[in-house]
């Protein structure tokens, strides 16, 4: 099982999963099957929705048989900290989550289509799958419940975000870090 923060970043994100198969399909080639966004714990590499595993460290062109089968959001735990404070010897704490999403351009059979009409469209500023998921997580921003019996998260940001989709033609590819700040009580 991954850390708490992982599976509540992949928990939300299974909205966008069904939003995205309800809206979009492919070309008619593929008889309008629903576009496919599958969620991926990223500490061991299994998909969240079912059975099989991604290496999403892997190189994008070495996974393209992957990407024509969907487009994959995998989450792992990136870094942490504590720091005490007050008299009770409390913990500010800051946890961080990877997250990546990863597509491949519909007309090199993907899922992915800028138009959004054989496909979904990348990110477009309105519903876009990397809109969709920056919705999903700042949805529930402030007190996410993301945090052990002992930890209460204050607040979430979305932070150093990289867009490395330039460096392939017809990849896509989007990095952030999620950053829950909060506090822990310690017995």
């Amino acid at each position: 099982m991954s850390a708490a923060e992982v599976e509540w970043v992949l928990n939300r994100l299974g909205a966008v999963v069904d939003d995205v198969a309800t809206n979009y399909s492919l070309a008619d080639e593929f008889d309008n099957a629903p576009v496919q966004v599958r969620r991926v714990d990223r500490n061991d590499s299994q998909i969240y929705d079912g059975s099989g595993d991604v290496d999403m460290d892997e190189p994008l062109p070495e996974r393209r048989g992957k990407l024509e089968r969907g487009c994959y959001i995998g989450a792992r735990t990136a870094s942490g900290s504590e720091t005490p404070i007050g008299t009770e010897f409390d913990l500010d704490v800051d946890r961080v989550v990877g997250l990546r999403v990863e597509g491949l351009h519909a007309a090199q059979a993907g899922h992915v289509d800028p138009a959004g009409q054989s496909g979904v469209p990348w990110r477009n500023g309105e519903d876009g799958l990397i809109d969709r998921v920056r919705e999903a997580l700042y949805d529930q921003r402030t007190w996410p419940d993301a945090g052990g019996s002992d930890v209460t998260f204050t607040h979430l940001i979305l932070t150093n975000e990289s867009t490395p989709s330039s460096n392939w033609r017809d990849f896509y590819r989007w990095d952030v870090d999620v950053v829950f700040d909060g506090f822990e009580t310690l017995p």
